[in-house]
């Protein structure tokens, strides 16, 4: 019989590390994961010239594809791996693009494949499109299809249909994400923020379904119950949608709410935030064709001590547990309750705190990996 660890794990994905991503942050996770446990793991994902990065030197990830698309030469090339593929290879296709690709080059390739997903891709498509018939066929002919939460499956049966075979596979968080970090913030606005504010922050892309319009409005309550001048809100994301982000700072300003909007900033500066931060908010707003499947940030800031306030939907209830603050989406004055409470009662945050480090501690990349590779032995 053939030694398990010899078994070749193909993942396919469009969104890779460095890329700040959650389905980066999840290919990257499992990738490592199975390496360390002495499995052969090849990554066809993209490359990212524009984006700092030290750490991605494996010679068995493939720079093949592009950011959210695969091209000609790009499905050449993975033909071509797929192709060399010990017979008992197990292939992941990491997100839609990829799961696709599969379907439609299976008469090329003739091997098995399982899916992953993530929220919105499966809540985006309507039932009239042509692109649903497709996807459908593709995740349906799947050998498995993982979920980033129940939330997430339960949206996906609702539009597909149950497969043969499926499990909620929950994302982990990155030991190092426990760590400390010494020294003050390497960004110049953060570093700016007076010792004797209270920061509030949100930690991700700016568009409207991070909910930042809602949690500038929250902040702004607040402070007519704590006083003014005596909050920060600190947005630490790229912006995604430019309009959104103009809305947000005119929003801020009309309302006298001093806001900070770093764009992305190192893993350190964000450690150091949520540090700093009396609260973290991820006020995710339900948007048609959009969900938030699980929300990695989180874990990450629960990692450093940090609680959340969170709205009520999508996978956020499952990731928060008891640990966290949770509220209807359009319930404003409720979320600007809590800022206040925890601008007053530093206890009780420190208290929330320590509930959602424990919390996260049980959200790890082994126990994604156990989820989806059932077969396989991890050390």
């Amino acid at each position: 019989m053939r030694n398990i660890k010899s078994r070749h794990i193909l993942l396919i994905t469009c969104e890779y590390v460095p890329f700040p991503g959650g389905i980066a942050t999840y290919a990257g996770g499992v990738a490592q994961t199975l390496r360390e446990s002495g499995y052969h793991v090849t990554v066809a994902a993209p490359s990212y010239p524009d984006i700092p990065y030290e750490n991605d030197r494996h010679e068995d990830n493939r720079r093949i594809l592009g950011h959210h698309q695969i091209g000609v030469r790009g499905a050449v090339d993975m033909l071509r791996i797929i192709g060399r593929l010990p017979a008992d290879s197990i292939i992941l296709g990491a997100d839609i693009r990829s799961v696709l690709f599969l379907y439609v080059s299976r008469i090329w390739h003739r091997r098995p494949y399982r899916s992953m997903i993530h929220g919105s891709e499966v809540a985006k498509f309507r039932k009239t499109s042509p692109l649903f018939a497709l996807a459908r066929r593709a995740y349906l002919s799947s050998e498995v299809v993982l979920y980033n939460s129940q939330a997430t499956r339960d949206i996906f049966v609702n539009a597909f249909g149950s497969p043969v075979r499926d499990a909620v596979s929950y994302l982990g968080v990155e030991a190092s994400w426990f760590e400390g970090v010494d020294g003050d913030f390497n960004n110049a606005e953060l570093a700016a923020i007076p010792a004797d504010k209270v920061v509030i922050s949100t930690v991700g892309r700016i568009e409207p379904r991070k909910g930042h319009l809602e949690t500038v409005r929250a902040v702004a309550l607040a402070q007519d119950k704590i006083g003014p001048n005596k909050l920060v809100y600190a947005i630490a994301g790229r912006p995604e949608d430019e309009r959104y982000t103009s809305q947000v700072v005119s929003e801020a300003k009309k309302l006298n709410v001093s806001i900070v909007m770093t764009g992305r900033i190192s893993e350190p500066d964000l450690k150091r935030l949520y540090r700093r931060s009396a609260l973290h908010v991820l006020y995710a707003q339900p948007f048609s064709g959009k969900v938030e499947g699980f929300g990695l940030v989180l874990l990450e800031a629960a990692a450093q001590g940090c609680p959340t306030a969170a709205s009520r939907t999508g996978g956020i209830p499952e990731v928060l547990g008891n640990s966290g603050i949770l509220l209807d989406p359009q319930d404003i004055p409720g979320l600007a309750e809590v800022i206040a409470e925890s601008v007053d009662n530093p206890n009780g945050r420190e208290r929330r705190g320590k509930d959602a480090r424990i919390r996260a501690e049980s959200f790890t990349w082994r126990a994604c990996v156990q989820k989806t590779f059932p077969e396989l032995e991890l050390v």
